[in-house]
C-alpha cells in the first residue's frame, strides 16, 4: 500500500517538473543591465530619460517580483526601455511569453440558494429587492382589480 501511494507521488512530482516554466525576467533584466551598462548609464539616469521609477528598474534587472508591475504595465514599461536602450523594436516584449503570463480565467462558481446572505451580500441584496418589487406588483394588482366600494349610509339618531 505505501509503495504504490510512494509511485503515485513520483508521478506526481515527475509531471510537475515537466509544467515548470522559465522566467522570462531573468533574460530581461540581463538584456537592460547590459545595455545601460554598455551605454554608460546610471538606473537613475535610465529613469530620467525612460520616466519610469528607479525601483521599478531595479525590480526588472534583478528580477524582483514584488517591484514588478503587473503584465500590461509590464509591456508598455519594456517598450519605453527599448525605446531609451536603442533595442530592437519588440525584442525584449517577445520573451515574455505567453504561456508566462497570468491569464484572467473564469472562474466557476456554484450558486447555491442557501450560500445566499440577503443583506450583506449584493446577490441577497438583488432577491431582497426583487421580492419587494414583486410584491409592490402584487398588492396593486389586487387592489386595482377589487373595485368594490362599499358605502354604509350611517343615520343620525335623534335621542
Amino acid at each position: 500500500m505505501k509503495l504504490f501511494n510512494f509511485k503515485k507521488f513520483e508521478e506526481l512530482k515527475i509531471k510537475k517538473n515537466k509544467d515548470n516554466i522559465v522566467d522570462p525576467y531573468i533574460n530581461i533584466g540581463t538584456i537592460i543591465k547590459e545595455m545601460r551598462v554598455k551605454k554608460n548609464l546610471s538606473i537613475e539616469d535610465l529613469s530620467f530619460l525612460s520616466k519610469i521609477p528607479v525601483s521599478t528598474i531595479s525590480g526588472i534587472e534583478n528580477n524582483l517580483k514584488e517591484l514588478i508591475p503587473p503584465h500590461p504595465f509590464t509591456r508598455s514599461i519594456l517598450l519605453k526601455l527599448e525605446e531609451c536602450l536603442s533595442l530592437e523594436k519588440f525584442e525584449l516584449t517577445k520573451l515574455i511569453q505567453t504561456d508566462y503570463i497570468a491569464s484572467n480565467k473564469r472562474i466557476e462558481r456554484n450558486f447555491t440558494f442557501t450560500k445566499i446572505d440577503l443583506f450583506n451580500s449584493w446577490q441577497g441584496n438583488f432577491i431582497y429587492l426583487f421580492l419587494i418589487i414583486l410584491s409592490i406588483f402584487v398588492l396593486n394588482s389586487y387592489f386595482l382589480n377589487n373595485r368594490v366600494i362599499e358605502f354604509k349610509y350611517i343615520e343620525k339618531t335623534n335621542n
